[in-house]
């Protein structure tokens, strides 16, 4: 869909053929006997990338979506020992990873902080 925006704006005729009965690919909702099961993506990944989209094209996300924080942030669960809940707020998250295993909050914090080096350089 954004590669259609962007040639339609570039002056192209532009048709766009989608397998399901609406546009929008991963983003699609399946609604059977009372339930709605969201098929689409499970979280919202690089929020600064679709504002710049949206910004293009004179919109702004708020203006097709609200954005809410999950918490917990999702549920694992497990065969033997039931389920786990991960908590949206970070210092929460490393308490729970060191309840598990201690000092391994420090670890996912390092890992974090590096991952996060990276992801600036791969987006500037």
């Amino acid at each position: 869909m954004s590669a259609a925006c962007v040639m339609a704006e570039a002056g192209y005729d532009v048709t766009v053929i989608e397998k399901n009965d609406k546009p929008g690919g991963r983003i699609n909702v399946f609604e059977e006997k009372g339930f709605r099961f969201d098929m689409g993506p499970s979280w919202y990944w690089m929020p600064e990338v679709f504002e710049n989209f949206y910004n293009r094209f004179g919109f702004k996300s708020s203006d097709f979506y609200e954005l809410r924080r999950l918490d917990p942030s999702y549920r694992v669960w497990f065969d033997d020992r039931g389920k786990m809940d991960i908590p949206a707020d970070f210092g929460e998250l490393k308490e729970m990873f060191d309840k598990i295993e201690p000092g391994s909050g420090l670890k996912l914090e390092k890992f974090i902080n590096h991952a996060k080096e990276k992801y600036d350089i791969g987006m500037s």
